[in-house]
């Protein structure tokens, strides 16, 4: 390593006033770090559209998973529980193997797109034995088929994040870049509740009658769209360094970035948080409120989404990344109390308060991406190599946690007060449903709003962060090229 120290935030030089500004100075070569080619648009369109298919899985698991296999399969609520959470603990093996592989690793096609191919083989098939379980299906079953769905997203989606971080160097490109790839992303689920909603609207119409049609759109989509980026966006140049892994070095480099440390535990505690209220939703809305088709209601969810999220754009540059997330994490945490207060056949303001909680989600899910990228380019200037696998790695991890724990939490607790998932009208169970849906995650989310205020890298510290790798990527190059 280079540097005797870490590299902090508050330790980046002031940019310097010779008459080069930042911008002007990072502007190096393809085999340097800082490498930032502009990008047109039309290939970040390309390459968000990857998020299309994988918009579309997370929300049936989330939504009608539980419904499917404990209503139509005879499956306990607890023992469905347990094995999403083991099931996502696995991922705790995948995560940092994928995530180290994919910045060391580095075949001809590319080291961050290769994945790709091996991502879409995995996803297709576990979708389909997931989404269509065989007739008798146990929990074996079922923990295998989502284990295998998990793995695949893993393959796809850590080495996408660290591509997308690499595409540009720049603050406020990364911010677009990742709010094209959320947009795809919210399209894909605005897809997957109108796909249920089409199919609930026929009578008799099941969960495995969702799950089935959902299959079928995301087995023909996914392949397309990897194809499309694996074959029209490019891949920046590898990092002139490379040192050798070290597993201890890397954990302190990670334990050394505070605010690495500080996203990271913003999206564990409001992950925790929203898959807690997401996982229960379909069983508030229909015992609690009275709701026939949740379907419509997660429609109007999304499409507030994907309309605001260029306003969220705009303010995160205006007023910085954190402070925007901030305000979106209040608002999130507000509605999420108020859901307390909805009364049975409060349709309306319940999908009032649903669409205002709409449109702060794509700053949740768009602005924590751009910021661990921004968090990378601390180790950048310390290292010279790009490890945005590792950080993106150890995100995913403690994101998982966060899913982990949102997703079976939940119907532990109500599994543990005897609540009936085919429908219940007891008033103890009922109560353990409300605050489980309301009160618990606005809590969680509340306290991931103050951590997000607490964030320190602005956009002027990060254009000094960017000064200083350029400094270093010049004088290594020159150095090396003394005889």
């Amino acid at each position: 390593m280079a540097a005797t120290r870490s590299f902090r935030c508050e330790d980046a030089p002031p940019p310097r006033p010779q008459g080069k500004d930042c911008q002007t100075v990072v502007r190096m070569t393809a085999a340097s770090p800082t490498a930032d080619a502009p990008i047109a648009f039309w290939r970040i369109l390309a390459f968000g559209s990857v998020q299309l298919p994988l918009g579309m899985i997370g929300l049936p698991i989330a939504i009608y998973l539980a419904p499917l296999y404990s209503g139509q399969l005879q499956l306990s609520l607890q023992l469905i529980g347990i094995a999403l959470i083991l099931a996502r603990l696995s991922d705790f093996i995948t995560d940092p193997i994928i995530g180290i592989l994919s910045d060391r690793w580095r075949p001809r096609i590319g080291r961050r797109r290769v994945w790709l191919i091996f991502g879409t083989i995995a996803m297709v098939a576990g979708v389909r034995l997931l989404f269509v379980p065989a007739a008798g299906a146990g929990i074996v079953y079922f923990a295998l088929a989502v284990s295998l769905v998990y793995l695949g997203y893993t393959l796809i989606l850590l080495p996408y994040q660290a591509w997308s971080a690499e595409l540009s160097t720049d603050y406020h490109v990364r911010t677009r870049i990742s709010s094209v790839s959320q947009g795809f992303s919210i399209v894909g689920l605005i897809a997957s509740t109108l796909i249920p909603a089409y199919v609930l609207s026929r009578p008799g119409a099941t969960s495995a009658d969702v799950m089935a049609a959902l299959s079928i759109v995301i087995i023909l989509l996914l392949p397309i769209c990897a194809s499309t980026a694996f074959l029209l966006v490019p891949e920046p140049a590898a990092p002139i360094r490379k040192a050798p892994f070290d597993l201890g070095m890397a954990l302190r480099m990670l334990a050394s970035n505070r605010a690495f440390l500080n996203i990271t535990l913003l999206v564990l505690i409001a992950t925790i948080g929203e898959v807690f209220r997401q996982t229960i939703t379909v069983f508030f809305a229909r015992d609690v409120v009275g709701v026939t088709n949740i379907g419509i209601v997660y429609f109007l969810y999304f499409a507030a989404a994907l309309l605001v999220m260029p306003g969220w754009v705009w303010l995160a540059k205006r007023i910085e990344k954190h402070r925007a997330l901030t305000l979106a994490l209040v608002i999130v945490a507000l509605t999420n109390s108020c859901m307390f207060l909805v009364p049975k056949g409060g349709v309306i303001l319940f999908t009032g308060l649903f669409i205002l909680k709409g449109c702060c989600y794509g700053a949740v899910l768009m602005l924590p991406h751009a910021m661990v990228a921004d968090t990378a380019d601390i180790d950048t200037a310390e290292t010279l190599d790009r490890q945005q696998g590792l950080f993106f790695a150890a995100m995913a991890m403690v994101q998982k946690m966060g899913y982990a724990a949102g997703s079976g939490l939940p119907l532990l607790i109500l599994g543990a007060v005897g609540y009936q998932s085919s429908g219940e009208s007891r008033a103890e169970p009922l109560l353990a449903l409300s605050i489980s849906y309301s009160l618990v995650p606005c809590a969680l989310v509340l306290i991931a709003a103050m951590l997000a205020w607490r964030y320190s890298l602005t956009a002027e510290t990060h254009k000094a962060i960017r000064a200083r790798i350029a400094e270093r990527a010049n004088g290594s190059m020159e150095a090396e090229s003394v005889p």
